[in-house]
């Protein structure tokens, strides 16, 4: 009887296991069709490219065949929030978004105005 207990037990232990599935968060990698508005300068849109290399992870926008690396780019995994700098014409632009699996939203900010900053994950 005590046998056939410790044998139930050790069964529910490894069934269990077998059914716990590691879910791996979403990646910001890749690339990202975006679009900031309101600027003074109107719209602009591109793609935002957000490469790892030695698991270290950097982001540049492209727009126009112009290239703009976003420097200091910092990603958590468990917040999804990613942040950075740019320089545009001169001006610091900082950069904050919120990743949503293919989605990312958040503002683009300098000489104190905000700018609404809207990705979505190219298929």
């Amino acid at each position: 009887m005590k046998n056939l207990f410790y044998f139930a037990l050790v069964s529910l232990f490894i069934t269990s296991c077998a059914s716990t599935k590691m879910v791996k968060a979403p990646s910001p990698t890749g690339n990202w069709d975006y679009t900031i508005t309101g600027t003074p300068e109107g719209d602009f849109n591109g793609v935002m490219t957000i490469s790892e290399v030695d698991k270290a992870l950097s982001a540049k926008l492209v727009s126009n065949g112009n290239e703009l690396p976003i420097e200091k780019f910092m990603y958590n995994k468990e917040t999804k929030k990613m942040s950075g700098e740019l320089y545009y014409s001169g001006t610091p632009v900082m950069f904050d978004a919120v990743m949503n699996t293919d989605q990312m939203d958040g503002t683009m900010s300098a000489g104190g105005m905000n700018f609404p900053f809207k990705a979505t994950r190219k298929k």
